[in-house]
């Protein structure tokens, strides 16, 4: 007689290992992209200062968080802001910028990441823009190491 369900002789089912390697990729996968998408948002070339009372940003309020990336160019003596992977050469143009990221999020809150070595009028002017464009939330990154 045909026996179904994939059972051998002793009628225990077997275990079908496939299926499970397949969805475990797929979380991988998943999990992995997410990641990589958060990671893309801060410029690696900056150098934040050192805090030790810094603390960790909380999960929900990071979900309304835009990094707002400000080198300093010690040999052009000029500040370079990046925002979501584009430079912006001129404050100004970045204005227009804002604007619409806080049509789209109301709770949108910005946090700016200066270099260590930006001197403190140019983080002036990036607060300047950035409520300019219609942002009143600011906040700044720093390490604690």
């Amino acid at each position: 007689m045909a026996g179904g369900g994939g059972g051998g002789e002793s009628g225990e089912p077997e275990f079908q290992i496939a299926p499970m390697i397949d969805v475990l990729l797929v979380l991988l996968i998943f999990f992995m992209s997410i990641t990589s998408a958060e990671v893309l948002k801060v410029d690696k070339n900056i150098v934040l200062p050192v805090s030790p009372n810094a603390k960790k940003r909380d999960a929900e309020v990071s979900k309304h968080e835009m990094a707002v990336n400000v080198r300093w160019d010690k040999a052009a003596g000029k500040a370079f802001l990046n925002v979501d992977d584009r430079e912006f050469p001129e404050l100004t143009e970045v204005v227009p910028y804002f604007q619409e990221k806080k049509k789209n999020d109301p709770k949108l809150r910005a946090v700016i990441r200066g270099d260590r070595e930006l001197p403190a009028i140019e983080i002036q002017r990036v607060m300047n823009v950035i409520g300019e464009g219609g942002i009143a939330d600011i906040s700044f990154a720093a390490s604690n190491k």
